[in-house]
C-alpha cells in the first residue's frame, strides 16, 4: 500500500456493490491450505482433485490421487459396500457433517489402515454433480480414548472402590465399579451425590480439613478409616487413601479417593484378639491350678495329718469324733480343689468329658436357681469314650432338668466316679424325693419320659438306672455303665 504523504484525510474503504466473487485463484487457495484432507470426486466415483493434506495423509505423490477410484482409499473389505452407498448417495446428495458417531476406516497406499472422520458436501457444477469430501485423521484421539477406556477397564475391574470428586462443589465426578459394588447405588445416582452423601462420620467442615493439605501439596496423601453408608442403609467399615494428582497448573485439581472395605480384616483382627484374650485366660487358669495344687492342696493335705494324728492322742471319743469329721471335711475340700482344678485347667469349659459335665450343669443353673456341686473321681477322660460320653452327658442333662422339674430342690450334687471297667454318674438333691418314695429301677415303672429315655440309655450300654430316696431326704439318680471293651466290640 502506498503512504499518503500530501496531509490529506484518508478515505474509507469503499465496499463492492452485489455479491462477492471468488476467483480460481483464491478458490484454490483455500481448498489446498484447508487444515484436513479435502478429496473432490464426480459421478462415476474418481478422484478428480485432491489438496496436499489428502495426499500426505493417504502417502500418495502429489498429482497421483487424480483419476484413481475413491474405493483405492477404502479398505478392500469395505469396497464393495462403500460402491453401493456411494451410488445410493449419489440419487439423494446431502450434506453429511463429521462427528456423527459413525467408526470409519481409510485405507494409506502401502496398505495400512488408519481410522478417520469424513464430511460430505454435493456441488451443482458445469461438469455435473461433484462431492467435496473432508477426511480427518483422528488416529491420535482414538489411541487417547482407546487409552481411557483401557484404564477405566483396569480401574473397574478393581476391588477397591475409587471416587473422584471435585473439592469445591463435592460432587463425585468419576466412580468406578468397585465403588458401585461397595455402595450398592447405581453409577448414575452415585454421580449426582458426593462425599458427605456416603461418608457417616464426616462432616463439610472435616472434608475440607482432610483435603486442604492435599490441594496446598503441604501433604501427599492421606489415610484415614471410616465408615461409608450404602444404598440399603447398612455401614461398611473402610480404609481409604485420598490423594490430589499434580496434572499441571491449568487443570483443575481432583481429588481421589481410593476405598478399601476393612470389614474382613476387622473380623479377623477380633477372632485375633478374642484368641489372643482366651490364651490369656487359659495362662492365668493354668497358673492358678497350678498353684491351688502345688500350695493349697499340699497345705490342705497336710493339715488333714496334722489333726489325723492330733485325734489319736485325744482321750476324749466326742472330740475324736469331732477331729475326724475335720478329716473328713479337709479329704471333701480338697477333692473339690481338684476338681476346680481340672475345671481351670479345662479353658472356659474346654474338651473331654469333664468339660462337658461342667458345661451341662453350669446351662442349668437358670432353671435349677444355684449352681450345682460338681465331683469328679478317677480317670474320667482318660476311661470314658465318646461312645459313653453320647449317652451320658445327655444323662446328666435329662437328670438335671427333670430336678429343676420336679424336686424343689436347693443343692444339688453331681458325681463321676470312673474305673477303668465302669462309669457311675450320680444326681443327688435335698428336695422332694421319688414319686413312690421307694427306689425304681427301669423295669419297675420308671417314671416320666425323661427318666425313660435315661434307663433305655443305660441299657443300650449294658448298665443300669434306679432313682431312690436320698438318705437325708431328697432323690439319687444312679446311672451305671461299663467303660471297657465297648470300643473292641464295635470292631
Amino acid at each position: 500500500m502506498r503512504a499518503v504523504t500530501d496531509g490529506s484525510p484518508r478515505r474509507a474503504p469503499t465496499r463492492p456493490e452485489g455479491p462477492i466473487v471468488l476467483g480460481d485463484s483464491i478458490a484454490a487457495a483455500l481448498f489446498s491450505s484447508a487444515p484436513d484432507g479435502q478429496v473432490i470426486v464426480d459421478a462415476s466415483g474418481r478422484i478428480v482433485l485432491a489438496n496436499p493434506q489428502a495426499e500426505q495423509m493417504f502417502g500418495w505423490p502429489s498429482g497421483a490421487m487424480v483419476g484413481e477410484l475413491i474405493e483405492e482409499l477404502v479398505p478392500e473389505r469395505f469396497r464393495e459396500v462403500h460402491a453401493k452407498d456411494r451410488s445410493d448417495y449419489h440419487g439423494e446428495p446431502h450434506t453429511r457433517p463429521m462427528g456423527l458417531g459413525l467408526e470409519l476406516r481409510a485405507r494409506r497406499r502401502d496398505g495400512s489402515e488408519f481410522p478417520v472422520e469424513i464430511s460430505l458436501s454435493p456441488v451443482e457444477t458445469d461438469v455435473g454433480l461433484l462431492v467435496i469430501a473432508a477426511v480427518r485423521d483422528v488416529s491420535e484421539r482414538v489411541a487417547r480414548e482407546a487409552h481411557a477406556s483401557r484404564i477405566q477397564r483396569s480401574l473397574d475391574a478393581i476391588s477397591d472402590g475409587v471416587y473422584m470428586f471435585d473439592p469445591t462443589s463435592l460432587r463425585f465426578t468419576y466412580v468406578n465399579q468397585g465403588a458401585i459394588e461397595q455402595s450398592g447405588w447405581p453409577r448414575a445416582e452415585l454421580l449426582t451425590m458426593g462425599p458427605l452423601g456416603i461418608m457417616v462420620d464426616t462432616d463439610a467442615e472435616e472434608l475440607g480439613a482432610l483435603v486442604a493439605p492435599l490441594i496446598e501439596r503441604r501433604l501427599g496423601s492421606r489415610s484415614i478409616t471410616t465408615r461409608h453408608r450404602r444404598a440399603d442403609g447398612s455401614t461398611l467399615p473402610v480404609e481409604v487413601l485420598v490423594q490430589v494428582p499434580d496434572l499441571g497448573p491449568d487443570i483443575e485439581p481432583t481429588v481421589v479417593a481410593v476405598v478399601r472395605d476393612i470389614s474382613e480384616r476387622m473380623e479377623q483382627d477380633e477372632r485375633l484378639r478374642a484368641a489372643h484374650q482366651e490364651l490369656q485366660l487359659a495362662e492365668d487358669r493354668e497358673r492358678i491350678a497350678r498353684e491351688l495344687h502345688d500350695t493349697v492342696i499340699q497345705r490342705l493335705f497336710a493339715t488333714g495329718m496334722g489333726v489325723q494324728a492330733l485325734a489319736t492322742r485325744v482321750s476324749e471319743p466326742e472330740v475324736a469324733e469331732r477331729l475326724g469329721r475335720v478329716v473328713d471335711d479337709l479329704d471333701t475340700t480338697i477333692r473339690d480343689i481338684r476338681t476346680a482344678i481340672f475345671g481351670l485347667q479345662g479353658g472356659v469349659f474346654g474338651a473331654g468329658v469333664r468339660a462337658e459335665v461342667l458345661k451341662v450343669a453350669h446351662e442349668a443353673v437358670p432353671a435349677l436357681g444355684m449352681e450345682p456341686r460338681v465331683r469328679f473321681l478317677g480317670p474320667v477322660d482318660a476311661v470314658v469314650g465318646p461312645e459313653v460320653a453320647e449317652h451320658l452327658v445327655p444323662t446328666l442333662r435329662e437328670a438335671l432338668a427333670n430336678v429343676a422339674r420336679h424336686a424343689r430342690a436347693s443343692r444339688v450334687e453331681v458325681t463321676l466316679r470312673c474305673t477303668s471297667e465302669r462309669a457311675h454318674l450320680q444326681v443327688a438333691d435335698d428336695g422332694v424325693g421319688p414319686p413312690t418314695g421307694d427306689a425304681v429301677a427301669p423295669g419297675d415303672g420308671l417314671t416320666g419320659r425323661g427318666l425313660r429315655n435315661v434307663a433305655r440309655r443305660a441299657e443300650a450300654l449294658g448298665g443300669t438306672c434306679v432313682l431312690r430316696p436320698g438318705p437325708d431326704g431328697g432323690s439319687v439318680l444312679e446311672w451305671d455303665v461299663a467303660v471297657a471293651g465297648l470300643d473292641d466290640d464295635e470292631d
